[in-house]
């Protein structure tokens, strides 16, 4: 018993000394520096995961756009189309008709019936694809410009 007593004392001792009180303070400073060190970290990690998840939708929307324009491009239509404007070609049996700004003129353009406007030596064209006004800032280069 007498060496139980001994060892409360000695703990009592321990517990009660500034050199004690020291160490545990030091220790409790150090494990909450470690602490908001991972605490960081691991919201680092989230802020960046986060980040990620965010360029992995922008990219699946990106594939999906991509993927519609393919479907787009491999389309009859547009293959048509892409053939009729870039290589010149037309159906059997249809027509071309190429006009310059020098051939329409108010004078000899007529419109037909249907809305189309014809040349006098030529069939007949949409109105869609003649624009026989000037261009605005053509209009503006004259006015500041001539006299």
């Amino acid at each position: 018993m007498a060496h139980q007593d001994q060892y409360k004392k000695f703990i009592k001792k321990m517990l009660g000394s500034k050199v004690f009180l020291f160490l545990i303070f030091i220790i409790l400073i150090i494990l909450t520096i470690n602490l908001s060190q991972e605490s960081y970290k691991k919201y680092q990690l989230k802020k960046e995961i986060s980040g990620l998840k965010l360029e992995i939708d922008r990219l699946e929307g990106s594939k999906q756009q991509l993927s519609n324009l393919m479907e787009y491009f491999k389309n009859d239509s547009y293959l048509e189309q892409e053939a009729r404007v870039k290589l010149n070609l037309k159906k059997p049996g249809e027509k071309v008709v190429i006009l310059s700004r020098d051939s329409v003129t108010d004078d000899n353009v007529k419109v037909s019936q249907s809305g189309a406007l014809a040349t006098e030596n030529q069939d007949e064209i949409k109105l869609e694809d003649v624009n026989l006004e000037t261009p605005n800032y053509w209009k503006w280069w004259e006015y500041f410009f001539k006299p």
